[in-house]
């Protein structure tokens, strides 16, 4: 990665974050050593981008600072392209409309010669027969991932037989053709991925969870691989 492009995610990093982050935060998510930082945020401070804090404690940004639009190179505009058509073909109508609300404002900031680029790109991701369809809502289900809503599940097994789960969905998986939701199930007391098209209804309990070192979406991916959480 060019230095320049480093120190430019690095502010990206540093955006919205409400607490100051740790040079040992930012040198593990841009797998550079802690000095490298360092020197990387003396050079912002010094160009004028307004960061706080010092080394040892951590570093925040001020919340007002508007960082410009950058400029894309073709592998990043093709990556954008295809994954806005995968999302269109792969999710449901909101998901879809959201990502191509998204390619138009990509494109309505791009310079002249990124957006010739841009609409150049020739990468489709067409509907498949092997999608497997599901009558649950997927726009809910990312609303209670993201709300932390404990849902009242009703599933149905391999062999059909309907189960009621109690859960609390930590996240969203494709592993193409299917969509799993991963959950902690309250039943089980462990971590279990939910197959949207086994779902037959998800509903709110009005509670709302909090993640916890033995149930959150963190420690699942540090204990298990995916394919060891794949039960269900």
């Amino acid at each position: 990665m060019r230095r320049a492009d480093r120190l430019f995610q690095i502010v990206s990093f540093l955006q919205g974050r409400r607490i100051a982050i740790t040079a040992q935060d930012i040198a593990d998510e841009f797998d550079i050593s802690v000095r490298t930082v360092y020197r990387d945020i003396q050079d912002l401070i010094t160009t004028g981008v307004p960061i706080s804090g010092e080394a040892g404690v951590g570093y925040i940004l001020d919340k007002s600072y508007y960082l410009p639009p950058m400029s894309f190179d073709v592998n990043e505009l093709e990556t954008l392209m295809l994954g806005a058509a995968m999302v269109s073909s792969w999710t449901d109508e909101k998901m879809a409309a959201s990502a191509k609300s998204l390619i138009l404002k990509i494109k309505n900031v791009l310079t002249a010669h990124d957006r010739e680029t841009f609409s150049g790109i020739a990468l489709f991701a067409p509907p498949s027969r092997a999608k497997l369809p599901w009558n649950i809502d997927f726009s809910y289900l990312r609303q209670s991932v993201r709300h932390k809503e404990v849902l009242d599940l009703s599933y149905a097994d391999e062999e059909g037989i309907a189960t009621r789960r109690r859960v609390r969905p930590l996240s969203l998986v494709f592993i193409g053709p299917v969509w799993m939701m991963l959950a902690w199930c309250e039943l089980r007391k462990d971590f279990r991925h939910f197959r949207l098209d086994r779902m037959l209804n998800a509903s709110s309990t009005g509670e709302i969870f909090t993640d916890t070192a033995e149930t959150s979406l963190k420690t699942y991916l540090a204990r298990l691989n995916y394919r060891d959480g794949l039960k269900d």
